[in-house]
């Protein structure tokens, strides 16, 4: 899917407001102002609906919801396999009661959900519609497809929504390769609060220089990670670069805590890196460090951090991470995305930046625009207002009215 069309201006509402139940695991901090800007749309009506923090692990609520209506569920927890699954109990009385005009279901992480709209809908509400906000494939997996169990399982369930709103234009594209017409996807590009970014990064006058004097990093050419440190997010890459780079043109830093951080600062002292540094995890500090850096660096797994950089005017460099890097990194225009991902590509990549200044400043420059003008925190609403319209029609259509 072409990334022009990420934008989409085919839907035009003819009811408002339109009553829109979200069903969510829990509300991580970071969706915090999405739904806050969503509860604001005169177009929408919104309840979300949220559980218990999900025992050990991250998955957990942020501050607390003052500004959007959200009910919390007394929540109960089914282990399947390696996975905890939530079932929110009492959710299809709940449902019954609000009687929603479309439903947002979270992804397949909340598979008990969707069957609970599911459920409300065979048993109570006929007119209601249901969407599914998913990531639908990473990039590097296998899309499922064809005749296996599995692929007929998920074809099933795919038929009960009215609409999909995906992460990323790769995450539309796979749905395509799936069967789903286009104009029932919808992609809101998965970005964090990036009004927030893009205040804290004006706020923050002082030098590249001057911040990395502030925190005691070499005045170098520096490259950043930002995110928790385990292995599906490749941290590791980092200290394989500070290795091979030349220790006296380059900084690596590495912002984040995790099961790796130990390992890492031990792997700090034997090779004598002298030019990686491990401050852990960091909050008052972290405009700081995007200002003293020149390149962000995402050798795996993960996407919000990428939309802060760039709101920090940082080139980004990354081979697979969620799929929102189809939309953000324009390869040569806000960053680069590698095809190979090894070491050599990184290496590649990261000397080419330090060796081209004016390249490099122009990537962070166009970087920050497509935040500021296009995707942006703006524009997951937009997306998923124009899917509810959509949705809320189709059904009608569907019933004949």
């Amino acid at each position: 899917m072409n990334n022009e069309k990420l934008i989409r201006s085919d839907v035009v509402s003819s009811d408002a407001p339109i009553k829109l139940a979200i069903l969510q695991r829990v509300c991580t901090g970071y969706r915090i102002p999405l739904f806050t800007q969503l509860s604001a749309n005169q177009d929408i009506d919104l309840t979300l609906f949220i559980g218990e923090d999900i025992p050990n692990s991250k998955v957990r609520s942020g501050a607390e919801l003052s500004d959007v209506k959200a009910r919390k569920m007394k929540t109960r927890f089914i282990r399947l396999g390696s996975r905890i699954l939530p079932w929110h109990v009492g959710l299809v009385s709940e449902l019954r009661k609000l009687k929603p005009d479309v439903i947002l279901c979270e992804g397949e992480s909340h598979f008990i959900g969707y069957l609970q709209a599911m459920l409300y809908k065979c048993m109570f509400g006929r007119r209601v519609a249901l969407m599914h906000w998913c990531f639908i494939s990473l990039p590097g997996w296998v899309i499922i497809g064809g005749s296996g169990h599995r692929a007929k399982i998920k074809q099933f369930f795919r038929r009960f929504f009215s609409a999909f709103v995906v992460y990323s234009s790769y995450s539309a594209e796979c749905l395509m390769k799936l069967g789903q017409p286009e104009e029932k996807i919808f992609t809101a590009t998965n970005v964090g609060n990036t009004q927030q970014f893009i205040k804290q990064a004006d706020l923050l006058k002082e030098s590249v220089a001057d911040a990395r004097e502030k925190l005691a990093i070499p005045d170098r050419f520096t490259i950043l990670y930002v995110g928790t440190l385990d292995s599906n997010k490749r941290p590791d890459v980092m200290l394989d670069l500070a290795r091979v780079c030349d220790s006296d043109m380059f900084n690596f830093v590495l912002l984040g805590s995790g099961d790796l951080l130990e390992e890492f600062r031990e792997r700090v002292i034997q090779e004598r890196l002298s030019n990686v540094f491990l401050p852990g995890r960091v909050s008052d500090e972290l405009p700081r460090y995007f200002r003293a850096a020149n390149v962000f660096l995402l050798p795996g797994r993960g996407g919000i951090a990428m939309s802060e950089a760039m709101a920090h005017g940082l080139p980004v460099i990354v081979h697979q991470g969620d799929g929102t890097e189809y939309d953000l990194v324009r390869d040569e225009v806000t960053g680069s995305h590698l095809t190979v991902g090894d070491l050599n590509d990184f290496k590649n990549a990261i000397e080419r930046l330090q060796s081209n200044p004016e390249l490099c400043r122009n990537m962070g420059s166009s970087g920050r625009k497509l935040i500021e003008t296009c995707l942006n925190t703006e524009n997951m609403v937009e997306q998923i207002v124009r899917a509810s319209q959509y949705a809320r029609s189709a059904r009608k259509n569907s019933l004949g009215k």
